[in-house]
């Protein structure tokens, strides 16, 4: 599942940040900034539905910011929050396996000048483009 779930940014008087999920109860994160708070959130949905699917459970649906924004406890949630975001949760992952492919050396030539520009492997650089993180 990719599908983008709105998160809440709320923040705390130590300066720490924390992330809640409307429709995916349970699911919380935190960091020390809102860039960890994110990347957190984005492992703890991940880690959600990785047990849910173990599980054989139904993975929650993510409604619409219209949807939310008409629900009257989203916006008590969101009232004391510093932000509302979209997250989709982080890629599944698993063990590296080495393939064999074939492509145009041409095209060869050209994701390795793109992957050495962004200072990347080649196969990070196929991996992220196919995951739409890169």
């Amino acid at each position: 599942m990719n599908e983008t779930f709105y998160a809440l940014i709320h923040a705390d008087e130590a300066g720490h940040y924390g992330l809640s999920f409307p429709d995916a109860p349970g699911v919380i994160a935190a960091g020390t900034s809102v860039e960890d708070a994110i990347a957190a959130g984005r492992k703890a949905l991940r880690s959600n539905f990785n047990a849910l699917e173990d599980e054989g459970l139904p993975l929650p649906r993510p409604r619409s910011l219209d949807t939310l924004l008409a629900d009257p406890d989203f916006r008590t949630d969101r009232s004391d929050a510093l932000a509302v975001i979209a997250l989709a949760p982080a890629p599944r992952t698993g063990r590296s396996i080495r393939i064999n492919i074939s492509i145009d050396e041409f095209a060869l030539e050209r994701i390795d000048e793109l992957a050495r520009r962004k200072g990347l492997t080649r196969s990070r650089l196929l991996v992220e483009g196919a995951l739409g993180s890169g």
